[in-house]
């Protein structure tokens, strides 16, 4: 881990993270779900969001962008844009960034992240979801499904349907 991000994650553990209705939820109680993903990850996330259209499920894909204003992706589907205007010089995201991922209530919060990428990490912790899905083991995340260097995101996502597919319940 660079100094930076030792830096940055010392920052991020002062911040407190939202206290939510923290609950495991089942892939039928699904209504809102929020994607936080580097751009180089778009292509990977349609099928998941195929499948939420299906069973009527809003998905939201937070775009963290480092690169030119230009050559900003311009995905097809429900997706903000998170630059560099929108992240301090250790990478935390300002108020208005969360805010704005904040406007609707958010079922499912699923970060594409590694534990190495401080800007999608700070996110999953500053912005309030009822289950947190991370890709590594963290406090902040509800369900960690491992995934090795071998498997990409895609595969992850997968995961992610079939363990949310069965989780039990009750009313």
């Amino acid at each position: 881990m660079s100094l930076l991000n030792n830096i940055a994650s010392w920052l991020l553990s002062s911040k407190e993270s939202p206290k939510g209705n923290k609950q495991f939820l089942n892939w039928s109680q699904l209504s809102n779900v929020l994607i936080i993903a580097q751009d180089n990850q778009l292509s990977n996330v349609v099928d998941f969001i195929n499948a939420c259209k299906k069973d009527n499920i809003q998905v939201h894909v937070a775009v963290v962008y480092d690169g030119k204003p230009e050559q900003t992706p311009k995905p097809n589907f429900e997706h903000s844009i998170l630059d560099k205007k929108q992240f301090n010089f250790f990478g935390l995201p300002n108020e208005q960034a969360i805010q704005t991922l904040s406007l609707k209530p958010i079922d499912a919060l699923i970060d594409l992240g590694n534990s190495e990428q401080i800007k999608t990490f700070a996110l999953s912790k500053l912005i309030s979801a009822k289950c947190k899905i991370g890709s590594f083991q963290n406090t902040i995340f509800d369900i960690s499904i491992d995934v090795d260097a071998s498997q990409n995101v895609s595969k992850f996502l997968e995961q992610v349907i079939v363990y949310l597919h069965m989780i039990k319940t009750t009313k």
